[in-house]
């Protein structure tokens, strides 16, 4: 079935209404009647979100912050730290989720290696992230209308003055022998706490989102253009790969071939599908790519639909792009991108 560009072009729209100016964060090439659709398609999924609405979503952030702040009664201290796209700027949505990670800070997990001389015995664990969640949802039902606590990590707040959504996540310090030695958080883990099942589960925030943004420095933002254009892809067509997924694909390609040079973002799309050929047909490649910050082989054998599916939708789009003498619209200067 051929693309429906109007549609598409409609859902973008969409992700990037703001409801204070009553309109939509679009460049001004968007309203330009002389662009054939699929090429406004291509420009406008590469195109960042400006700053400023992302600092709303980290004003939000703050805000529960502070209260969570001012409410709490426990033995221990905490510590904030967030993450999420707007913290790498592969966001495709002016109201994106942002995660504002919790953090028990009386005491630390320890990696691989690093000797445990002075073990912790005050409290448990896990009865403390406890204690930290059941607070956070008292004090959180206190000040917002909105509070959803159905989730096994997290509970979530909508600020409605704001307009934006912010997940809390519960989490403990694990240092590792790397983070002992340096002192540098790039090494620093979390543990994410499955309040389902009691569970434990080791992650490395700090390096993905350091990863991200370094690749998206030396590509000019090449590489966080691709992220974004995969993310609208799989919104528009219901692929279901994960952002994690996304991002680890075109992290994986060479920082050449992500390089954005202007009017060259078909040249970036083309660098994907090869990448996407390549990570479908061969399988031990495929397995073989690390995640950005090199923890974890996550493109699994059950990604190969999605990512076949993906693949299909992006060649019909470079494809349709390349029917429209599509360098002849900068040429012209009826495109303005960055």
């Amino acid at each position: 079935m051929a693309i429906d560009y109007e549609k598409r072009l409609q859902n973008l729209s969409a992700r990037r209404f703001d409801d204070e100016l009553n309109e939509s964060i679009l460049t001004k090439s968007f309203s330009s009647n002389t662009i054939p659709k699929n090429i406004k398609y291509l420009m406008e999924s590469m195109v960042r979100i400006d700053k400023k609405y992302n600092d709303k979503t980290i004003e939000a952030a703050n805000r529960v912050q502070k209260h969570l702040e001012n409410g709490y009664d426990l033995h221990f201290s905490r510590a904030y730290r967030t993450q999420g796209s707007v913290t790498t700027s592969t966001n495709i949505k002016v109201h994106s989720d942002f995660d504002l990670l919790t953090i028990v800070d009386r005491y630390h997990f320890t990696g691989i290696g690093v000797p445990n001389n002075n073990p912790y015995t005050d409290s448990k664990p896990n009865s403390d992230i406890k204690s930290l969640r059941t607070q956070s949802e008292k004090i959180m039902e206190e000040i917002y209308d909105e509070v959803d606590k159905t989730g096994k990590k997290n509970i979530s707040i909508f600020n409605k003055s704001l307009n934006r959504k912010v997940d809390i996540v519960f989490c403990f310090w694990y240092n590792s022998k790397k983070y002992e030695e340096t002192s540098s958080e790039y090494y620093r883990g979390i543990y994410l706490f499955d309040f389902t099942k009691d569970e434990k589960i080791l992650d490395y925030p700090f390096a993905h989102i350091s990863q991200v943004n370094t690749k998206g420095d030396k590509t000019n933002d090449g590489s966080r253009k691709g992220i974004r254009l995969l993310k609208t892809l799989k919104a528009d067509a219901n692929i279901e790969l994960s952002s994690f997924h996304l991002t680890t694909i075109v992290h994986s390609i060479g920082d050449n071939e992500l390089y954005y040079y202007r009017g060259k973002e078909i040249n970036i799309a083309k660098s994907i599908s090869k990448q996407l050929e390549k990570l479908i047909n061969d399988g031990e490649y495929r397995r073989s790519i690390e995640s950005p910050n090199g923890s974890e082989k996550p493109l699994k054998d059950d990604t190969v639909d999605g990512m076949k599916k993906i693949k299909a939708d992006l060649d019909e789009l470079i494809g349709d792009v390349h029917k429209e003498l599509y360098l002849g619209y900068f040429e012209k200067g009826e495109l303005i991108y960055s």
